[in-house]
Parts: structure tokens; sequence; C-alpha cells
């Protein structure tokens, strides 16, 4: 956990903001690239190093819980500044908004699923979201995500500003080589299909297995890469046996984590990528594979259509004959696979991080 204390400095004009946030820096420090449109900015980063015991699992949670929740709203409550934009970058962290009275509040609010998918109503989701009501303005990342916010917490919609997500384009470009699948003795002739994300329920992975078996009997040279943690205890277990049980072994590959420099490599490698999920407050995989010229199929579901928009094709998630045909379609027809690159390329540059810095720093200057 870290409090982020930042000024920002545009010409003569000063802007002082707290950044309160746990554990989304990627994100965060993705949707302040300010450099090419502000000439300094000064970060003072102070990390709260809590040596943590050796216990249990079961009372490490607890631990971890009671930091959160009781010891982090002092430390935070200690080092903001009156008067200053007070930006919390996690509706996880909410809750703070009821043990502080932040003034000058916005909050990043990327999703409900907890909440509205996975029905998740703790006592600890509460706080959240009755925190989430006391802020001044809410930002979220699409127009699902913002109606939902109207629909399950009653939030005024002239407070809640939609910022999109980005990719970093001097990192997601085409370069088009399948060099980095030689090590795991991918041919050049064959097709590869790659999805990028967990193994939650919600990613509907084991609906893209079962569709690539139905590929795999019309379509013997296709391999199917899947890269991610699977982020849910026994979920590897259960696609592992599903793919055993369709005797797919040979032929889906799983790797847990690849380097972030990497990545754009594996979307270029790819012939489709695949996106199955049912339910997502974005979808930033569809809009990378996009940026690096990759074809992308996806669900129809949540904001993924506000993503990938005319330039890629939707399925219905629940369709396993449907996706096959569609994935057999795509690799086959060359003349479709380089128009759904180019509009795909097209797409990706409507999303960058210039353009939500700038949105994000019009609400700091409505709150001054």
């Amino acid at each position: 956990m870290e409090i982020l204390y930042h000024k920002i400095i545009d010409g003569d004009e000063v802007m002082e903001i707290d950044y309160i946030c746990g554990y989304k820096t990627k994100e965060i420090f993705g949707m302040l690239k300010f450099q090419k449109n502000i000439q300094k900015i000064l970060i003072d980063v102070r990390f709260n190093k809590i040596e943590y015991p050796r216990i249990s699992r079961r009372s490490g949670i607890l631990f971890n819980k009671f930091m959160k929740y009781f010891v982090y709203p002092l430390i935070v409550k200690k080092s903001i500044t009156e008067n200053n934009v007070k930006h919390i970058f996690s509706q996880e962290w909410g809750y703070l908004l009821n043990y502080i009275e932040l003034d000058k509040s916005v909050i990043n609010c990327y999703d409900l699923i907890p909440w509205v998918y996975e029905n998740n109503h703790s006592f600890f989701w509460k706080l959240n979201i009755k925190g989430l009501n006391k802020a001044d303005k809410i930002i979220t990342i699409s127009e699902y995500s913002k109606n939902d916010i109207i629909k399950h917490l009653g939030y005024p919609e002239d407070r809640i500003h939609i910022i999109y997500p980005a990719v970093d384009h001097e990192h997601y470009f085409p370069n088009k080589s399948k060099e980095i699948l030689k090590k795991f003795n991918i041919n050049e002739n064959e097709y590869v299909i790659l999805y990028v994300g967990s193994e939650q329920q919600r990613k509907n992975v084991p609906f893209l297995i079962k569709s690539f078996a139905i590929l795999k009997n019309n379509l013997p040279h296709v391999k199917l890469i899947k890269i991610g943690k699977p982020q849910k205890r026994g979920k590897r277990e259960e696609n592992l046996n599903l793919i055993s049980k369709l005797n797919l072994q040979n032929d889906i590959l799983i790797i847990d984590t690849v380097p972030e420099a990497d990545l754009p490599r594996y979307y270029n490698a790819a012939d489709l990528f695949v996106y199955p999920s049912l339910y997502e407050g974005f979808g930033l995989p569809p809009l990378e594979a996009m940026a690096c010229g990759c074809p992308v199929i996806t669900s129809n579901t949540s904001s993924l259509p506000e993503v990938v928009g005319d330039a890629g094709i939707m399925f219905d998630p629940c369709d396993v004959d449907g996706l096959a045909d569609l994935m057999y379609t795509v690799l086959t027809n060359e003349i479709l696979k380089e128009d759904m690159s180019k509009k795909g390329l097209e797409r990706a540059k409507l999303f960058t991080w210039e353009i939500s810095a700038r949105n994000t720093l019009k609400i700091y200057e409505d709150l001054q």
C-alpha cells in the first residue's frame, strides 16, 4: 500500500493532488503519462513498508484486513493535505470515504464485478459501496460500467465521468513475426489462436476450450495459447482435466506469465485473438491485440462492444458451435483477416494515454 503525492506543474500553474491507492499501480502510472503535455511532474512516493509476521494463511488474511481497514485509514488521514484534490484509484478502497472526510474527492470505479456479477455483498463490500456514494466524482472506464454504477448505487449520472483506458502505442504495434513461438515447437504453417486473461468463472475459458476442440476437427493445424494465471483456486485443475478429456494436451499451451516486453510479440505472432468473457468493465487485451494488428473476435457482452466497435467480430458466448465456425472463417479467409487487422489498428488509435490524462486533468480542474 502506498500514498502518492504529486505536484503537477503546467507552466506557472501548480496543482497539488493527493493520490491514494492500493495495488493498481501499473494502471495508475499508465493513466498519468502527462510528460508530453505538462512540463514537469514531481513525484514523492512514500512507501509504508510493513513487516508481515510468519502466520497461517487464515491469520494472514485477517491481518491484511486489519491493516487495510483499520491502520491504512489512519495513514491516509495523516498524509493528506487540506484543499488538495483527493484521488482514490480503485473502488476497493472506497471504504476510506466512510472513515475520513475527504473534500474534493474523486474515485476510480473500474467495475462492480464483485457486487453485481459475483454477488459479493459482504460487510467489506458494503463499506466500499457506501464509500463510493460519498465521492464528489466517480471516474469509470466504460458506458457499461457507468450504467451499472447508476443502477446499483443510485449515484448521480452527471457526476460520473468515463475515461477509457489505453495502450502504450510505442510498445504495442504491428511487428509480425512467429519467432517467439519456435521455443514451443509451433511450426510457421500452423494457425495460432491467442487468449490473454485469467481463468475466473466470468472469463469463460472452458467454453473456449470446447469450441477449440470443435475447430480442431475441421482445422488440424491449429494451436491455442492461453497466457495468464488462473486467479481462482481450482480453475486450472478443472481446465487441465477438460483439455485432457478432449485429448488436446498437445494443442493447447498454457503460460502463466510472460515479461511485459514479450506480450506484444505474442499478439504479433497470433493469427487470431479470441476473448470469450461474460463480463468486463472494459477489457484491455482485445485493445492490445488490435494495436498489434491481430484480428479480434470477442463476446457481445458487457463493455466489450464498446472496446472493439466495428473493428472486431462479436459472438454469443454461449454458442460453442457458433464460435468454432467463426474462428474457422476468420483463420481461413486471408482477405477478412487483413481487413480486420486494418480496422483494429485504426480503432486502437482512438485509445491513447494522452487523451486519458487530459480528461483526468480536466476533472481535477473542475474540483479546484
